[in-house]
């Protein structure tokens, strides 16, 4: 998959989010390997989704990781709080960086 496909694939996820499931995001960023141009096929198609409210981390990451079955096993997401997600944590900051504002 070439990096076009990942972010259509990316905002067809996003909006069955918003749409399906009800999610407030605040913020969708692909990163990684995709953002950067160093994918290979096998690659995780890597997103921050920033949530208006993100409650427990864990349980919030399976439940997007159970959601991505019906677009593509590659999508890994990685749920964030809006309070929480600046350019003050290292990780953040590089996803503002060099990511792919999608959302």
């Amino acid at each position: 998959m070439d990096q076009r496909k990942a972010i259509q694939l990316i905002k067809e996820y996003v909006q069955f989010l918003i749409e399906e499931k009800h999610y407030v995001i605040k913020q969708a960023i692909l990163f990684g390997s995709y953002a950067k141009g160093s994918y290979h096929e096998d690659s995780d198609i890597d997103i921050a989704i920033v949530l208006e409210d993100l409650g427990d981390s864990f349980d919030e990451q399976l439940r997007l990781m159970t959601y991505r079955r019906e677009f593509d096993v590659r999508i890994e997401p990685h749920p964030f709080d809006e309070a929480r997600f600046d350019e003050q944590s290292p990780f953040a900051y590089e996803i503002i960086k060099t990511g792919i504002r999608i959302l």
